[in-house]
């Protein structure tokens, strides 16, 4: 192959790696994202509120059903001690599916669908399902993708609505 051919092929290949070098690093992203995410709703189940509260970056904002806005990483840490916890006691089964995650730089979007189960601690028999929607903004923050704005929406629950009580 002679000098141009040869410059040509290295300029081809140099812009397909960079092509595949961008696409590696997304994928790296959105695993990443959707770690963060399963991570948060691990220590949810297990009432590691330390740790939930580690899933959010510095400014975060948490809008979720039958709550009022929390803004700031040490007040969601408060609210998941002091009012979350008295509805989330760990006597639910989370399975977080069908995540559908963008990125653009240090900025990415999440969404995904959320089936808890209730049951009866006693007994140990399920009780109800509720299906809602994560629908979260996460950020780069200190080379760590974090949830920036976690939005959570009930979609199908209760008759009535609100969150159980009286089960454990």
């Amino acid at each position: 192959m002679d000098k141009p051919g040869l410059e040509a092929r290295i300029a081809e290949l140099e812009e397909r790696v960079g092509r595949l070098s961008a696409l590696a690093r997304e994928t790296a992203d959105v695993r990443e994202i959707q770690e963060v995410q399963y991570r948060y709703l691990n220590a949810l189940m297990l009432m590691e509120w330390d740790e939930c509260a580690e899933c959010f970056a510095e400014d975060a904002q948490v809008d979720v059903y039958l709550h009022e806005p929390v803004r700031g990483k040490e007040n969601i840490r408060r609210w998941l001690k002091e009012e979350l916890s008295q509805t989330h006691a760990g006597n639910e089964g989370d399975v977080c599916v069908n995540p559908i995650i963008t990125v653009e730089g240090d900025n990415a979007k999440g969404d995904f669908m959320l089936f808890m189960m209730y049951f009866y601690k006693r007994t140990g028999q399920s009780m109800f399902w509720v299906q809602g929607r994560y629908d979260n903004d996460f950020v780069r923050e200190n080379g760590r993708w974090k949830i920036a704005c976690m939005r959570w929406s009930e979609i199908h629950g209760l008759p009535g609505g609100g969150p159980p009580s009286g089960l454990w």
